[in-house]
């Protein structure tokens, strides 16, 4: 044996994200079978339907997953505060924009 356990010739390894060749081939050629199958399935599928709703209904639902994306649950969770924040109390406080506001005529003519 030219290398020990574990080792390999080709030290850098194929790059992150290149799928295997044999595994894009085959994939190839899975798609290429399964577009000459749509009208076959299509078929199938409507004899199915006129034989048996329910039977139609899973057939149908078993191929979602594959045409449809999964859903993931999340969890949101809302903390809200009790308290008012720090600056709260300081507006509230200030006299000086209620009165410019008030004394201002074009105010006035607002309320």
């Amino acid at each position: 044996m030219k290398y020990k356990k574990g080792e390999s010739g080709n030290l850098k390894g194929r790059p992150k994200g290149i799928p295997n060749k044999v595994t894009d081939e085959a994939r190839g050629i899975f798609v290429d079978v399964m577009e000459g199958e749509v009208q076959n399935i299509k078929d199938s599928l409507q004899l199915l339907r006129e034989e048996s709703t329910e039977k139609y209904l899973k057939a149908l639902s078993s191929l979602f997953p594959y045409f449809m994306p999964k859903q993931s649950e999340a969890n949101v969770t809302l903390i809200e505060s009790n308290t008012e924040p720090s600056w709260f109390q300081d507006v509230i406080e200030r006299t000086d924009q209620k009165d410019e506001f008030l004394t201002n005529d074009s105010a006035k003519d607002i309320l």
